[in-house]
């Protein structure tokens, strides 16, 4: 099949097998139409993301590989976390003094 899609808003118009380019000059929109076959139109639609470890295509909204099962490079830029930074003694020190200390002093006002 056959589109014509407008580079503006990226609407399309599905061509019939009999039927000219002569009578599409630009879309309502006023943007310029492409001819695209089916086959381009969907790889824009949905961009594909090659496996780094096996090669294979896998769609965008994929976190891991059809494949392999590696996770996707895409998805671990999505998902990446910093690491966590170990808790230090005297923070945990300090902050179980600070609780008790205040339970003390609400509980002589109370």
């Amino acid at each position: 099949m056959k589109y014509l899609v407008c580079e503006n808003c990226g609407g399309y118009y599905t061509l019939e097998e009999d039927e000219p380019l002569d009578d599409f000059e630009l879309c309502h929109c006023g943007g310029k139409l492409y001819l695209m076959e089916e086959e381009t139109l969907l790889e824009l639609q949905y961009p594909n993301i090659t496996c780094q470890y096996c090669g294979n295509e896998n769609t965008i909204n994929s976190a891991f590989c059809s494949e392999c099962g590696q996770i996707l490079t895409s998805a671990k830029d999505i998902y990446r976390t910093s690491p966590r930074e170990k808790l230090k003694p005297v923070g945990i020190f300090a902050g179980v003094t600070f609780i008790l200390v205040s339970i003390v002093l609400l509980g002589l006002f109370i």
